[in-house]
């Protein structure tokens, strides 16, 4: 049983304007107020009851809320238990670039629940990764709140019936020019931003381009190209320590998570292998 109330904020400097909050409540309840930003919330533990526009709603786990800017609403634990929650808050700039992508007007959530686990499961996944005090690169981050956003608006916000905008892949020509860049400096910190320039595309265009030629994010494609190099290294002999900075990796722990997530074994278990 959670015994105290308490609450936690972040903001993470690859993401300015955006603030995410962690808390845990059992017996205070929030009264009737309003946000300035979009909302989206999630509840890992237990169960909020919160009342939206004459209606009474409940968070549980497996669960999405969406609350536009402006929309009052209250909130409290549904039983003695208390309840854990997770909250990202999305300002309207961010929004409006997701808008602009999806070639909508002024974008607001059609449902303050959604049912979906699967989003749900996503949205803890990139709320973790942007409240943890591990390293994650700012191409990571930018795509992974790109994506989620993008597919949250997008199934399920009051869309327009107008004519998409079609996404079209890279041509050959710049999926090569994208592989270049990124082998031929392995330890370069990539920017979203800096690629999409190089195309005189945005960043939205830049990430769904890029993904429908490849089939993967820049981020997973870069990771996968330096584990692909930190591998051959490693038969070649060295220093794991010295491998993971050369093929730009943050330190040597942060080599050996991703290595044993691709491969099912460490880089120190498969060097005793090979070597």
């Amino acid at each position: 049983m959670m015994t105290s109330e308490h609450i936690e904020y972040w903001h993470n400097p690859v993401l300015p304007g955006i603030e995410l909050s962690r808390a845990k409540f059992t017996q205070f309840e929030f009264q009737k107020h309003i946000h300035l930003d979009y909302h989206v919330g999630v509840v890992s533990h237990g169960c909020q009851q919160y009342c939206h526009k004459g209606n009474t709603y409940l968070l549980a786990p497996g669960s999405i809320s969406t609350l536009n800017p402006d929309e009052a609403h209250n909130g409290q634990s549904r039983s003695a238990e208390g309840y854990e929650a997770h909250v990202l808050s999305i300002p309207a700039h961010y929004v409006k670039q997701v808008s602009d992508e999806l070639n909508q007007g002024e974008l607001f959530f059609n449902s303050p629940l959604i049912d979906t686990p699967r989003l749900q499961f996503a949205f803890l996944q990139l709320h973790q990764m942007l409240t943890s005090t591990q390293q994650f690169s700012s191409l990571e981050i930018e795509t992974s709140m790109m994506t989620f956003t993008t597919e949250l608006f997008s199934k399920h916000s009051e869309l327009q019936p107008v004519k998409q905008n079609i996404t079209t892949g890279l041509s050959h020509q710049q999926i090569c020019q994208i592989r270049e860049l990124f082998h031929d400096d392995l330890s370069h910190t990539f920017q979203l931003e800096t690629l999409a320039v190089k195309f005189n595309l945005s960043k939205f265009q830049f990430l769904r381009a890029f993904k429908k030629t490849v089939g993967m994010t820049p981020h997973a494609y870069l990771k996968r190209v330096r584990l692909e190099h930190a591998k051959k290294a490693i038969i070649n002999g060295g220093a794991l320590s010295d491998i993971a900075n050369q093929v730009g990796f943050f330190d040597q722990s942060h080599l050996n998570k991703a290595f044993k997530h691709a491969y099912l074994i460490t880089p120190a278990h498969f060097q005793r292998r090979v070597l």
